[in-house]
């Protein structure tokens, strides 16, 4: 027990101490990664050194704590489907490079589309780059599941549990031998089977990085659409009947206005319909 208040002070300046030794390291705490783990990638180390320079800066709402986790690594097979962000699968599942993302980041990170470079740190073998199509319900934070082919790529082994490192990177980035994800600045809005001016559910996608927030223009006001656990964003009352602006913030604080939206509703929820409107980056 401490009696005291110079115990206190003590206990006090020990705990800081700590935590600068643990910062000046780049020890992992929490799920929070080593940039070390990327030391035999010089120019991967190199990009994600000037990511955590402006990282603080611009990611104030999602993934405050990163670029750099780390956690255990997984796979769950190879399917071209059914992914719990229920993006379009014939995009999003063309090179089979995906992983799902631990529940913890997933639902409060708003992780779907998120991508990322990833080392192993147990059993090393190359560098990969994936991108998130679903969410893992059991893993801890800082843990990915892979697909079998990312897994393979990844450590040369069949699926088991390795630790990994991985940091996240905009998808319209070329790294570690593989092409960018996104190739084109337009953002992409699919809406989901049965949504009419009554009930409307909106998917946003081919982002550079995760969506954080998404406002409908109703009767002349943005008014802010709720994320489901399915990955669309929900609008409150009528939303007439089209077409239609939303305002939408990625992580990194991006904001893009995009006009004349038409509702483009795919024949399942996976489909490949969509719409652009007209857009505009907007500077904060």
């Amino acid at each position: 027990m401490i009696n005291t208040q110079n115990e206190k002070k003590i206990v006090y300046k020990t705990m800081k101490t700590i935590l600068l030794l643990i910062s000046l390291l780049g020890l992992s705490l929490e799920g929070i990664g080593n940039i070390n783990s990327f030391k035999k990638y010089p120019a991967i180390k190199n990009y994600i050194a000037n990511l955590q320079k402006v990282h603080k800066n611009k990611f104030k709402t999602i993934f405050k704590d990163g670029p750099i986790y780390t956690g255990d690594g997984t796979a769950y097979g190879d399917a071209r489907s059914g992914g719990n962000c229920l993006f379009p699968k014939d995009e999003y599942y063309a090179d089979m490079m995906y992983a799902a993302l631990n529940n913890e980041q997933y639902t409060n990170d708003m992780g779907c589309g998120l991508c990322a470079v990833v080392v192993s740190d147990s059993n090393p073998y190359k560098a990969i780059r994936v991108r998130i199509v679903d969410k893992c319900p059991e893993c801890a934070h800082g843990s990915l599941d892979f697909s079998n082919k990312a897994f393979k790529k990844l450590t040369n082994m069949e699926p088991s549990r390795v630790k990994i490192t991985w940091a996240l990177i905009p998808c319209n980035l070329k790294i570690a031998g593989y092409p960018a994800l996104v190739k084109t600045s337009l953002i992409k809005f699919q809406f989901k089977t049965g949504s009419s001016q009554w009930w409307c559910q909106v998917q946003v996608f081919n982002t550079r990085y995760p969506v954080s927030d998404v406002k409908i223009l109703q009767n002349g006001s943005w008014n802010s659409m709720t994320r489901q656990q399915h990955n669309y964003w929900q609008a409150n009352g009528n939303v007439g009947t089209g077409p239609y602006s939303f305002k939408v913030t990625q992580a990194d604080g991006t904001i893009i206005i995009a006009k004349g939206v038409k509702m483009a509703i795919p024949d399942n929820d996976e489909g490949s319909a969509y719409s652009t409107g007209t857009q505009t980056k907007v500077l904060k």
